[in-house]
C-alpha cells in the first residue's frame, strides 16, 4: 500500500476512534481501561509512515521539575497509552571537563530512566547544550574558557557556537552519548539541541551578532553540526528541532535545515505546534516553523516528530488550542513522535487535577484513538 493511502486509512481510523469510543472512566480511577486493541509501541507499524523507526506518545520529563515529573512515575509509568519518556542529558551536569577521570558521568539520568525501562517503556533522550533563562547554566564552564561567550537574558551565559572551542567538545559530548547508549534496547532516539535547549533556535542573536553572527554563519554551523551526526553512524535515531528566526521568519532557512537532515539520515522535529497551525494550513499559509510544509516533503524519508507550544488549553481558548483537536491534525501531517507535556497527560488521568472532572475522557480518548495508529504498550 502506498505511504500517502496508508496514512489516509490511518486518519480516518483516528476520526472514527474519537467519534465511537466511549470513554467511559470510573469516578476515581486514574488509569484508562484496558486498550488491547493498540498495536505496540516497539512493533513496525504499518500505519505510520516510517514502520521501522520510533513512534509513539511519550510524556516530556523537563530538567528541575520533581514534582511533576514525580506524578509520571504514579500516572503514567503503566498507563497502556504511553510508550515511554523523555529525559534530558543537560551537558554540564554530565561532562566533568577533559581532565576529569571519567569524563563523562550517566549515573543520575540512568536512575530517572530505570523504573520506565523495567515497566517495559521506552526512553528518549534530548541533549542540551544552552539552558533557558539567565540563571539556567547547563554549559561546562571549562568551554567559556576555551571558547568566546556573550550574555543575554534568555541564556545567561552563552558560548559562540561556530567557535572551534564549542564544537569540538560538544561534539565530543554527542560521540559519547552515540556510544553509551547506541547499544540500550529501551532507547528509542537522541536529538541534539544545536541552539537553545533541544532545538536549533539561535539563543542570544542579538548579542552573537558583534562575534559575527549572520543567517550564513548560522546556516553553515547548523550544517556542520548536522553533518557531523551523520558520521556518527548512530545505531539510534537521531534527530533534530526545527526553529526559524528574524522578522518575518526566513521559511527558506527551516527547509534548508530540512533538507541537510534528510540528508543526514536525521529525524526531524517542531516543538511548536499549536492550533495557529491547522488555521494557517487551511488559508495556505506557513505553519509555525514551516513544519507543515517540512513535513510534507520529509514523508516517508525521516521520522517526524511534534511537542506542543506549551500545555494546552482543554476548554479550546488560547494559542495552542486542545489536544483533542491537534492530534488528529498532527497524524494528518504524518507524525508518528509526539511528546507531550505531562500537565496534559495529567488532564487524562490525575483525578486531582483541576481539569480532570471536565475533561478527562475527551483527551483519554484523544490519546487513545492516536495510540491505535503511533502505538501503545
Amino acid at each position: 500500500m502506498k505511504t500517502k493511502t496508508r496514512m489516509s486509512l490511518a486518519f480516518a481510523a483516528v476520526l472514527l476512534a474519537m467519534t465511537l469510543a466511549d470513554g467511559q472512566a470510573q469516578a476515581g480511577k486514574s488509569e484508562p481501561k484496558a486498550a488491547p486493541s493498540f498495536p505496540s509501541c516497539t512493533d513496525n507499524l504499518s500505519s505510520v509512515a516510517m514502520p521501522k523507526a520510533p513512534h509513539g506518545l511519550f510524556a516530556i520529563l523537563f530538567p528541575g521539575m520533581q514534582k511533576l515529573n514525580a506524578k509520571a512515575n504514579e500516572y503514567l509509568l503503566h498507563n497502556p497509552v504511553v510508550c515511554g519518556a523523555n529525559f534530558y542529558l543537560v551537558w554540564n551536569r554530565i561532562d566533568k571537563g577533559p581532565g576529569a577521570s571519567p569524563r563523562y558521568d550517566f549515573e543520575t539520568v540512568e536512575e530517572q530512566m530505570e523504573p520506565w525501562i523495567k515497566a517495559g517503556k521506552e526512553v528518549n533522550l534530548i541533549a542540551w547544550a544552552v539552558g533557558y533563562g539567565a540563571k539556567v547554566q547547563v554549559t561546562p564552564e571549562y568551554i567559556f574558557k576555551q571558547a568566546q561567550s556573550v550574555e543575554c537574558e534568555n541564556g545567561g551565559q552563552v558560548p559562540v557556537f561556530w567557535d572551534k572551542g564549542f564544537m569540538d567538545n560538544y561534539q565530543q559530548f554527542m560521540k559519547e552519548i552515540v556510544h553509551h547508549f547506541g547499544g540500550n534496547p529501551a532507547v528509542g532516539y537522541i536529538r541534539f539541541g544545536l541552539g537553545i535547549g533541544g532545538e536549533t533556535f539561535p539563543v542570544c542573536m542579538y548579542s552573537l551578532r558583534e562575534k559575527g553572527f549572520t543567517p550564513q554563519v548560522w546556516r553553515k554551523y547548523l550544517f556542520d553540526m548536522l553533518d557531523y551526526e551523520g558520521t556518527l553512524n548512530s545505531p539510534k535515531t537521531l534527530m533534530v528541532g526545527i526553529n526559524t528566526f528574524g522578522e518575518p521568519p526566513n521559511i527558506d532557512f527551516v527547509d534548508a535545515v530540512a533538507d541537510r537532515a534528510v540528508q543526514n539520515k536525521i529525524a526531524i522535529g517542531s516543538q511548536a505546534l499549536s492550533m495557529d497551525d491547522p488555521r494557517s494550513d487551511k488559508a495556505g499559509q506557513p505553519c509555525a516553523v514551516d513544519w507543515c510544509h517540512v513535513f510534507r516533503g520529509a514523508n516517508g524519508k525521516v521520522p517526524l516528530e511534534l511537542q506542543t507550544l506549551e500545555e494546552t488549553n482543554p476548554d479550546r481558548s488560547g494559542k495552542v488550542g486542545s489536544m483533542v483537536d491537534l492530534l488528529p491534525f498532527a497524524l494528518s501531517l504524518h507524525t508518528q513522535i509526539f511528546e507531550i507535556y505531562m500537565q496534559d497527560w495529567l488532564i487524562a488521568y490525575d483525578t486531582e487535577d483541576p481539569n480532570y472532572a471536565r475533561y478527562h475522557e475527551e483527551y483519554q480518548r484523544a490519546y487513545e484513538a492516536a495510540a491505535k495508529v503511533v502505538g501503545g504498550r
